[in-house]
């Protein structure tokens, strides 16, 4: 008896993979029994099975002789490109991304303000001297991209006092904070205490910089009335501690970034004079590599360096001394 094929079609994608199963099995055991025994299945279910995948390629696969079943040569050839698909699948399944940080030259990419040159790099780079020497840091500043430099890889992290980003994106708490007024320490009219009166009478610098809460700021100096004339308005924090040890400029910025800019400064810290809530430093990162070793690796760094780290104890180390003498340049 002959059996009559039709001609060969391209093959359909929507193929059941388990079927792909029967073929293998039964160039191993050339026997419909056997293959059945070893996959568990009764002897209709892989002649079923069998059934289908002719239909599928258009081709017997294997035929009845004295030896057995004994695959075509196309299914020969099909059972060649099975195996490289399966080792290509198994060893997909089987891959686990390793991240060496003792050995790892990667650049890694943080979105953040200027605060970060003093109170995130220095300390970063301290820590990554010792754990991973050939890691590098490139220091983007924060803007209306930074949500899709996240998302397309592009950037790592995103740190500062941000919101919470749109779907997607995971945040973590790093540290709280407050604000506080910088002035210089021999400023003629305000002595040890900032009163309302004395903030609103006295010129001010201003920092116009995003991922800072400069936003949050402005609204609760409105909500409490409060009139502040700014005479002097930067897009940075890099040049504020010089401005104020020889002006008699009032600023506001964090406590922890002016705990290190008053070191060796002609420059004091008072609190302000109203209300102000505290805010909450975050790091941000796509959900895309959340499980990313590499991306894990610096998140714990960060996390480690300033979750829950106080003033005090950041005044303590010496992190303080490192920033005066660093060399770190970072990239922007």
């Amino acid at each position: 008896m002959h059996f009559r094929y039709p001609s060969r079609e391209p093959v359909s994608t929507n193929i059941d993979l388990r079927l792909l199963e029967v073929v293998s099995e039964l160039e191993r055991t050339r026997s419909v029994s056997r293959a059945a025994e070893k996959l568990n299945l009764s002897q209709s279910a892989v002649s079923m099975s069998l059934a289908r995948l002719r239909k599928q390629f258009g081709d017997p696969l294997f035929v009845r002789t004295s030896g057995g079943m004994v695959p075509t040569p196309y299914a020969l050839d099909l059972m060649g490109e099975l195996k490289k698909a399966s080792d290509i699948l198994q060893g997909a399944l089987d891959r686990r991304v390793v991240f060496d940080p003792e050995t790892s030259e990667r650049t890694f990419r943080i979105c953040s303000t200027d605060i970060a040159q003093f109170t995130l790099l220095p300390a970063l780079m301290m820590r990554l001297r010792k754990l991973a020497p050939g890691v590098k840091i490139e220091l983007l500043n924060i803007t209306g991209d930074t949500a899709q430099l996240l998302e397309s890889g592009e950037a790592n992290l995103a740190i500062g006092l941000l919101p919470q980003m749109r779907a997607g994106f995971c945040q973590q708490r790093l540290f709280q904070g407050r604000f506080v007024c910088a002035l210089r320490k021999d400023h003629p009219r305000v002595k040890n205490e900032l009163t309302r009166a004395l903030f609103e009478s006295e010129m001010h610098l201003s920092v116009t910089t995003a991922g800072t809460g400069y936003q949050m700021l402005e609204k609760t100096m409105e909500a409490h009335g409060i009139q502040r004339k700014v005479g002097i308005s930067v897009p940075s924090f890099l040049g504020v501690a010089g401005i104020i040890a020889v002006t008699d400029f009032l600023a506001i910025i964090t406590e922890r970034l002016g705990t290190i800019l008053a070191e060796g400064k002609n420059m004091k810290l008072l609190p302000l004079p109203f209300e102000v809530p505290r805010f909450t430093v975050t790091q941000n990162w796509h959900e895309r590599y959340s499980l990313d070793p590499a991306s894990q690796w610096l998140r714990s760094i960060v996390s480690g360096l300033f979750k829950e780290t106080n003033v005090d104890e950041l005044r303590q180390r010496p992190i303080l001394r490192a920033i005066r003498g660093s060399a770190v340049r970072p990239s922007v």
